[in-house]
């Protein structure tokens, strides 16, 4: 595209083109509380919307809508960091570093190798931190401000063990998403019908063939509305009245429209399975203390004697007195991480401890001290506070985890009522985000004024994106233009560890390309992460090459600069994929 412009130069477009970027970016598009929201976190916020929804395969939604989504969500934040702030609350980055070990070790990946494996879906390492951060922190304030105002009774817990666990029989359980309307605090009864013909309305475009995951993203009020509106896996008795006639439902169906305390919701079953009853033996549980003494590797004999000696003076000790003195002594002797609890492990069953201490507590009586037992840990004496048998059929043994689901239950329903009225509580004030574009018009037509005649005129071409560069760097490549093929790197690139440097890389691929005929470079599923600044961007694709000698397919991830006006590659990886 060309742009014609008469009576100004291009530096003094350029400068102002760059102005009104940063005054954009830098302009405010919202004020929660009195706490300004920048137009660049809403643009950020609308990439990484747009992303997701790419990766999802969700069809594109309206600018408007995602521009709405991506406000929305800046204030949400904006609203539970203030909540946090109240309460004392903060996320460290040592907090979000254990929170990436735990990804990488779920998903079987060496330390450091997610961030590889992040930019290979288009996502970047700092802003996935602050995701994470986000999802830390939320959680937290959940707990505190929804979770611990939640109380299931024991009435509840009890029914819920008769109809289910008592006797328990094989149960069907669902995955299920929705399409959630919520409903203000104290809404009058026109609100109510109003929101009740829009989650009605959603429910018919449903029937009529609308994709689900497009309407979530578009009309769902959930908290996760884009990211499909997942509500996980639900069982009977686990989930509030109104919501049983859910599991009539087969998968792929959709649900009437549901009214709770929290809004409207409009329920799909995603997928299904039985869960077959267990009925386990009763088996015994012992509540003990103990005191270690640890026996450091470079112990000499005469060292480990000593150490020895003492653990059996100890047991001498002990022998006979009561829980609390034993809890002192551990306070003062114990070198095991229970010391400060006076050595106390609380209740445990068989296997849970390694197996000469295992089998010395599991042998004793209450009140019993042992002699010294030996581990990999050191030398322990061990003192049995109580000894139970467990019916793991029993309603004590289900207790927990049945107050766990109730309350998970509960919570689908509160945390959306919650976010509302954080909303409704707080002063939040809109302003206007103008396109860059617009904005650059705008501001040239003010400063040139009325058009004028000139001598010259000056042809300012736009910038290229790195999609179209990637484009022209496969053709040259698959045309063997190999002027243009190089033209594409930057001399400062770092190639494979093979070669010494850029001009012994460049003659090796040179004899590769010019040793190959008939070469197709297909690029397919390209993603883009261009940085604020419009001078650097990352790209991620799927490349298939195939010539007279090859038939690859690659997953790639390249980097590039912008650079004497055009985009220039510094650094390229190749992931290998099976054929």
């Amino acid at each position: 595209m060309v742009l014609m412009i008469r009576g100004l130069s291009v530096m003094m477009v350029m400068l102002l083109a760059g102005q009104v970027h940063a005054e954009r970016l830098d302009a405010v598009a919202a004020v929660v509380n009195g706490e300004a929201i920048t137009c660049s976190e809403v643009e950020m916020a609308y990439q990484g919307l747009k992303s997701q929804l790419k990766e999802q395969g969700v069809a594109s939604l309206s600018e408007e809508v995602l521009q709405q989504r991506a406000m929305d969500s800046r204030v949400m934040r904006t609203l539970q960091y203030q909540e946090a702030q109240s309460l004392e609350m903060k996320v460290s980055p040592a907090e979000v570093d254990a929170a990436i070990a735990e990804v990488e070790t779920r998903n079987n990946l060496q330390p450091g190798q997610l961030e590889a494996a992040l930019l290979a879906q288009g996502v970047d390492m700092d802003t996935y931190r602050e995701t994470l951060e986000d999802k830390l922190l939320s959680g937290r304030i959940i707990n505190v401000a929804v979770r611990s105002k939640i109380s299931v009774s024991e009435e509840a817990m009890r029914e819920y063990y008769r109809k289910y666990l008592q006797d328990p029989q094989p149960v069907r359980e669902v995955r299920i998403a929705q399409v959630f309307v919520a409903l203000p605090p104290d809404a009058k009864s026109d609100v109510v019908e109003r929101l009740r013909l829009k989650a009605q309305d959603a429910l018919q475009r449903l029937h009529g063939g609308e994709n689900f995951e497009r309407l979530v993203a578009m009309a769902s009020d959930a908290p996760n509305a884009t990211e499909g509106g997942d509500m996980g896996w639900v069982s009977p008795g686990a989930v509030s009245g109104g919501f049983m006639s859910i599991f009539n439902l087969n998968v792929g169906d959709y649900s009437d429209v549901i009214r709770s305390s929290a809004g409207f919701h409009v329920i799909k079953v995603t997928q299904d399975r039985v869960q077959k009853p267990e009925n386990m033996l009763p088996y015994e549980e012992v509540h003990a203390r103990h005191i270690l003494l640890q026996v450091p590797e470079s112990a000499d004999m005469t060292t480990q004697l000593k150490i020895r000696e003492r653990a059996e003076h100890i047991s001498s000790e002990m022998q006979g007195t009561s829980d609390d003195a034993f809890a002192v002594r551990a306070k003062e002797l114990s070198q095991g991480p229970s010391a400060s609890r006076g050595g106390d492990l609380g209740w445990f069953k068989r296997g849970q401890m390694v197996g000469a201490f295992d089998e010395v507590v599991f042998a004793m009586q209450p009140g019993e001290t042992s002699k010294v037992v030996t581990t990999q840990f050191g030398l322990h004496v061990i003192r049995l506070i109580e000894k139970r048998t467990i019916n793991p059929n029993a309603f004590e043994a289900h207790k927990d985890n049945i107050e766990r689901l109730l309350m998970d239950a509960e919570l689908q329903q509160q945390v959306p009522r919650w976010m509302n009225e954080l909303k409704d509580k707080a002063t939040i004030v809109y302003k206007q985000c103008a396109p860059v574009s617009a904005s650059v018009k705008e501001v040239v037509a003010d400063q040139v004024g009325a058009p004028e005649k000139a001598k010259d005129e000056v042809v300012v071409e736009q910038k290229i994106s790195p999609e179209d560069a990637l484009q022209a760097w496969a053709k040259a490549w698959a045309a063997k233009d190999l002027d243009a093929y190089f033209a594409a790197y930057d001399a400062s690139v770092s190639p494979d560890s093979r070669y010494d440097d850029f001009s012994t890389w460049q003659a090796y691929k040179r004899r590769v390309i010019n040793g190959n005929n008939d070469i197709a470079v297909t690029l397919s599923h390209v993603a883009v992460i261009e940085m604020e600044d419009g001078k650097s961007a990352t790209v991620t694709f799927d490349q298939h090459f195939k010539s007279n000698k090859f038939d690859d397919n690659d997953k790639k991830i390249i980097k590039m600069i912008w650079l004497d006006a055009q985009w220039k590659i510094v650094s390229e990886a190749t992931i290998k994929t099976p054929k």
